[in-house]
């Protein structure tokens, strides 16, 4: 049987005929052959109907065999994977279904990123998509955990680069090329414009810790949200302390403040801001683009919220548009954590450059016992990441209240 577009390209044709046959007689009545010839027509045509209705309603039941199939043929751990079941399954040692499946899903993984797993492996396939319920028959959705992750990072929401569920033990990036002009013929070759420069972001191991009820492992249907959000919001503290400390931490990712080019060092000022910004210029940035801003820590925020851009008329920060000396920015206590306390410290940059990798799953391991005379489970989350910017020194200003 043909498909319903067919036949009703073959009806078409056929009424085309009858409009022929109609517009010859020129307003009389038509004689027996001409008749004969209509209703032979006319009869196609209502055969023709039939089969386009035949063949739709076909049609409509392979659709509802492809969506069936589709929904099928969709990997279990987009609809049904849950944190809190594996949580219960590392709970008590006894691995089962979806989480067994995935944790030796995670295992293979493994041998990409070099990952060693203590407890349940959650791999990468299962934090970047969402968790979806449907407890009495309502379909509930929950974030997915590397959404959850993204979201929490300050750098991610002043525009760094995120990449999760990443499988290579090494992920290269390179910043813009710079380029020159060569002639087509004759002449010489004009001085090299720039070289390439460029990261390599390999894994980090971070250890996270959250302690959750016993109670909220077996009896708390809801958690599956918040376990979500808690994790995700542990490690992107952790890794994000180290990105924005005032020195290096062993084992971690580089510093991206560490490393930024030096500027003012008083307290945080309507001239410093001025100064940064003029570096920046002056190190060939487009301080135009979307993505150049301002982190602050505490103490440089209430200095910036004192200060004026032109003395009784206009503030220097703008809370209104969250704008400061016209540029977005962002505020946490991560900045520098490890500077003077009650000192002024600030990041201005251009964060296209910052790119932050998680790579391939998670480990999570129960420990009942350490924290049981309280009544509290400690959940030991492990996780590969690493974060740093190319053109450190050229794309960032750091200030730092002496």
């Amino acid at each position: 049987m043909k498909n319903s577009k067919s036949y009703k390209e073959e009806r078409a044709e056929i009424v085309e005929k009858m409009e022929s046959l109609v517009n010859s007689i020129e307003g009389r009545d038509m004689n027996s052959d001409e008749q004969n010839s209509f209703d032979s027509l006319n009869e196609k045509v209502e055969n023709l109907n039939k089969m386009v209705s035949r063949a739709e309603s076909f049609e409509k039941l392979q659709a509802t065999k492809v969506v069936k199939e589709e929904r099928e043929n969709t990997p279990k751990e987009v609809r049904s994977y849950s944190f809190q079941e594996a949580m219960k399954q590392a709970y008590t040692g006894r691995l089962e279904g979806l989480v067994k499946e995935m944790h030796e899903e995670g295992l293979n993984e493994a041998r990409y990123t070099g990952q060693s797993f203590k407890g349940i492996a959650i791999p990468s396939s299962i934090l970047t998509r969402a968790q979806v319920g449907t407890a009495a028959g309502n379909a509930t959705e929950v974030m997915a955990w590397s959404d959850q992750l993204e979201g929490q990072l300050v750098l991610a929401r002043m525009g760094a680069n995120f990449y999760s569920g990443v499988n290579n033990m090494k992920f290269p990036v390179f910043s813009a090329i710079n380029s020159g002009f060569v002639p087509e013929s004759g002449g010489s070759a004009p001085a090299a414009n720039g070289t390439a420069s460029g990261i390599t972001l390999s894994p980090k191991k971070l250890i996270s810790i959250v302690n959750v009820s016993a109670e909220a492992l077996t009896q708390n249907a809801g958690i599956e949200a918040a376990l979500r959000r808690n994790m995700a919001a542990s490690v992107a503290s952790t890794l994000e302390d180290a990105l924005l400390r005032k020195t290096d931490v062993t084992n971690a990712p580089t510093s991206i403040f560490a490393d930024a080019a030096a500027g003012v060092t008083t307290a945080f000022t309507t001239a410093g801001a001025h100064a940064a910004e003029a570096t920046l210029i002056g190190n060939g940035v487009d301080v135009a683009a979307g993505r150049v801003g301002y982190i602050l820590d505490a103490d440089a925020y209430s200095a910036a919220k004192a200060l004026a851009e032109v003395s009784s008329v206009s503030a220097l920060l703008d809370n209104a548009n969250k704008t400061l000396n016209g540029y977005q920015f962002a505020v946490t206590k991560n900045l520098a954590s490890d500077g003077t306390a009650a000192k002024d410290h600030a990041l201005m940059g251009d964060f296209s450059k910052v790119h932050i990798a998680q790579f391939g799953g998670l480990d999570l391991l129960i420990d009942p016992y350490t924290d049981g005379g309280v009544g509290q489970t400690r959940m030991i989350l492990t996780s590969l990441v690493d974060g740093d910017a190319v053109q450190n020194g050229t794309a960032f200003v750091k200030m730092v209240q002496a």
